[in-house]
């Protein structure tokens, strides 16, 4: 029983080890790893899939660059979107796509409001259709949270901006996608 089988996580720290020094093929897991879901992750963040892989080969330059500079390798996962974030929002202020930051209520004591995604993922193609409706923020924060399983404070991390906030995003955006998804499910 190899590593991978194991303890993926301990895999995949020692595939950042070797990537760090410049080992092709550990390099080249990595990206296998994340490529589908960090297009998937663009393509929510800047609405256009045919700009989506050109964004994400500038992502996978600057992790090679900087993967030296990466000190835990645990935290690589975190690192990585940090990093498509980044190169996203960039990409949308160069393109000018970018909306005015939100102008919602940040109520940090807030609890995240439960609803059963799974209800509402029987129907993935009007999922993706509805995420494409809401506000670039909203839609990186359902997909951190609930694609990609990170935690609010890795979230935090990510977007760069506090826990509340987070919080109050994820609240408001689960909030619009039900009521979206409703709304188609009543059509």
């Amino acid at each position: 029983m190899d590593t991978e089988t194991r303890n993926p996580d301990i895999h995949e720290r020692l595939l950042v080890v070797q990537s760090q020094a410049r080992d092709p093929a550990a390099f080249r897991e990595l990206v296998a790893r994340y490529e589908g879901r960090l297009v998937y992750y663009i393509r929510r963040m800047i609405g256009d899939s045919t700009d989506a892989f050109d964004v994400m080969q500038e992502v996978w330059i600057l992790v090679f660059r900087r993967l030296s500079t990466l000190q835990a390798p645990e935290a690589f996962r975190v690192w990585l979107y940090r990093i498509a974030h980044d190169v996203a929002v960039s990409h949308l202020r160069r393109r000018r796509k970018l909306p005015m930051p939100m102008s919602e209520e940040v109520d940090f004591s807030q609890e995240v409001e439960e609803w059963d995604e799974m209800q509402a993922l029987d129907n993935a193609e009007l999922v993706h259709r509805t995420l494409e409706q809401l506000s670039p923020a909203h839609r990186e924060v359902l997909t951190l949270r609930f694609l990609e399983e990170l935690e609010l404070t890795e979230i935090a991390e990510v977007v760069g901006c506090e826990i509340g906030t987070v919080k109050s995003r994820l609240h408001y955006a689960k909030r619009s996608l039900r009521e979206q998804i409703e709304g188609a499910n009543h059509e």
